[in-house]
């Protein structure tokens, strides 16, 4: 990675509209359900399938708004693995 990647990734700016802020906030109280409630096991298992349709959404939004940005991402992270490698 060199000097114009860093700064491109310091200069990333998102797109985040309010599903996605909407998102995030159920994502992280649906989370936190699972991590510190008593739930049945039927129970628990429907908030797994709806914490994991969350995160796809999350992850269409991200990418649907954010082209550019999540490319540069994917660019720096997969330098990073080979970085890593070594």
């Amino acid at each position: 990675m060199n000097e114009e990647d860093v700064k491109k990734l310091k200069n990333l700016h998102f797109t985040i509209t309010k599903e996605f802020e909407d998102i995030v906030i159920e994502m992280l109280t649906t989370r936190q359900i699972l991590n510190e409630c008593e739930l049945t096991p039927k129970d628990r298992k429907l908030l797994q399938k709806h914490f994991e349709k969350l995160r796809k959404r999350f992850a269409t939004i991200l990418k649907e708004q954010n082209p550019v940005e999540m490319q540069i991402i994917k660019t720096y992270l997969s330098s990073k693995k080979e970085i890593d490698k070594k």
